[in-house]
């Protein structure tokens, strides 16, 4: 195998490969980048996976001989990095990969590809295709919300709502639940739960790659293609397997009746949950007592062992006086999701889910439920 590619090029695909390089120790060439060339082709390919989730990237390049070999995605990866911007020239021989760049000469030790896992291919049908931008914005709006526990497997990913004119992303733990709609042109109806892991890396993946995303769904698997028209410097393909079962109803447990509403400044709130975290107890909880009459939110929090903090804030208030508790981590992952400056909190028993969303933006809500007293 011989071949010259930039080492700009390859720097970046290395840079998205390494994203999904496997840690399993019973299984050690998941820790390698497998490099594939073919005459005539044009590029390179850089395959890795960790099993649940495999990525192929390709770099343009001019190939002298074919051949494939898998490399320690670390030592590769780190070396080119720090390699000029000139022409990268890779040679493999005697089960060595010889890497020369201007001054600079390395033989990294490699191993064979025999196995190295397939990441699999299904044909190119039902296509949907969708902004780069839009896509990562709804997973990033609800991926804090996700379960990070297996205990339900349903809920330990994005589940994803393809309907007519709209993509609904949602992710719940119990505890909180996000929902976000884009707005998309879309005549697909298909279904998906990607898991937490995976919508990580997808984020990770495309963020930096701007135009559309093809995307495929079928039982057991999902498949992302950035479009090679508008990148045509580096082509990605990433395969995940998906959750199999049906997502909760969730729009049932989505309150719509309320006796209490506020209406607050976002970043003002965030100061306030944040100076009152400081006392808060071991299960991190705050209450916000809530007064019509002053409108006025008085947001207290009490440790046992460290002292206790109270603050006031304005706010506007309609109905019922409250007093009710939260988790900070959750109300501030909640209100750092929002994009407007006026946050809309409505609430009906100290008891019952809170729904919070942007008076400005009505594709975003956060469903929190408080801490019974």
């Amino acid at each position: 195998m011989k071949l010259i590619v930039t080492q700009k090029n390859l720097s970046k695909g290395l840079l998205l490969s390494e994203k999904v390089v496997g840690k399993n120790l019973t299984l050690p060439i998941l820790q390698n980048i497998l490099l594939t060339c073919e005459k005539n082709k044009g590029y390179a390919k850089l395959s890795s996976t960790d099993l649940e989730v495999g990525v192929e990237i390709l770099i343009p390049a001019k190939i002298e001989e074919e051949g494939n070999v898998t490399v320690p995605a670390k030592i590769f990866s780190e070396f080119v990095r720090n390699l000029p911007e000139e022409k990268v020239e890779i040679e493999y021989k005697n089960n060595q990969l010889f890497i020369k760049c201007g001054s600079f000469f390395s033989s990294i030790k490699t191993e064979s590809s025999k196995e190295f896992p397939i990441i699999p291919n299904i044909e190119e049908e039902n296509i949907i295709s969708i902004k780069t931008s839009d896509f990562l914005e709804g997973l990033s709006a609800v991926i804090n919300s996700v379960s990070t526990l297996d205990i339900k497997p349903e809920i330990s990913g994005i589940f994803i709502y393809f309907k007519k004119n709209n993509i609904y992303f949602v992710g719940t733990d119990s505890f909180r639940l996000s929902e976000k709609i884009i707005t998309t042109k879309n005549e697909n109806t298909e279904k998906v739960i990607v898991p937490r892991k995976t919508s990580d890396i997808i984020i990770k993946i495309f963020e930096d790659l701007d135009g559309q995303l093809e995307i495929q769904i079928n039982s057991n698997q999902i498949t992302i293609k950035n479009n090679p028209k508008e990148n045509p410097t580096l082509k990605v393909k990433l395969v995940s397997r998906v959750i199999e079962g049906d997502y909760p109803n969730y729009e049932q447990i989505v309150p719509s009746n309320f006796t209490t509403l506020l209406e607050v400044n976002k970043d003002s709130l965030v100061k306030h949950v944040k100076a009152a975290s400081i006392f808060s107890s071991k299960i991190n909880d705050i209450i916000l007592k809530i007064n019509s009459k002053k409108q006025e939110v008085n947001i207290i929090s009490k440790d046992q062992e460290f002292g206790s903090q109270s603050s006031l804030m304005p706010s506007k208030v309609e109905g019922d006086d409250m007093e009710i508790t939260f988790n900070f981590v959750y109300l501030l992952d909640g209100l750092n999701s929002l994009s407007s400056p006026k946050v809309s909190i409505k609430l009906n028993k100290d008891n019952t889910p809170a729904l919070i969303s942007s008076l400005d933006d009505k594709d975003f809500k956060y469903v929190l439920m408080p801490i019974k007293n």
